[in-house]
């Protein structure tokens, strides 16, 4: 028996590291729910152009996205995210001190720095994402002009076993009489 055509090709997962890629802008959205705006972001040169879409139309989500709070605290990261965006799209304007629309940034370009960051998935195992560490220019990331970070870990959770992993269920538990057990 012949084993037929599987697509393996397109079965396996790709993976992608933490570093600075050349992204696009490929929806700007408000989200006055939280008061941000999220721009969802792909790359665009290199080995891994075109992963997030890849990744959107396999699993249905947008992997990458840069959420820029609108607070005063917050003012100077969405500062420095468009900044890089003018620095990397000649002609782009933003008025710093003004309204504007965000749909001006879709399809612009910027340099975003990645790092590896923990959480906790909805199985209660930690599972690692990649996520935006700072926005810079075009220029820089193809110059190699910035430093990726270290991996953000979980805080305040105890490393927990993957699937394969043994759990030790005894943790917490203390010896108890033959009259405590109810049969």
């Amino acid at each position: 028996m012949t084993i037929p055509n599987m697509n393996l090709s397109e079965a396996r997962t790709e993976t992608i590291d933490a570093d600075g890629y050349v992204m696009r802008v490929m929806a700007a959205i408000v989200d006055p729910k939280y008061n941000r705006l999220q721009l969802q972001l792909d790359i665009t040169e290199g080995d891994k152009a075109g992963y997030y879409k890849k990744l959107y139309d396999k699993a249905g989500f947008w992997g990458m996205t840069l959420n820029l709070y609108m607070d005063p605290q917050s003012a100077w990261k969405f500062a420095r995210c468009i900044d890089a965006i003018k620095a990397s799209n000649e002609g782009f304007t933003w008025n710093d001190d003004g309204e504007n629309d965000e749909m001006t940034l879709v399809g612009k370009y910027l340099g975003v720095v990645t790092r590896k960051k923990e959480y906790l998935g909805n199985d209660g195992i930690v599972k690692r994402k990649l996520v935006p560490y700072s926005t810079v220019s075009v220029q820089d990331i193809r110059d190699k002009n910035y430093t990726v970070p270290e991996m953000l870990p979980l805080q305040g959770h105890a490393p927990t076993a993957g699937p394969s992993g043994v759990v030790d269920t005894t943790m917490n538990f203390g010896p108890i009489s033959d009259e405590d057990v109810p049969f």
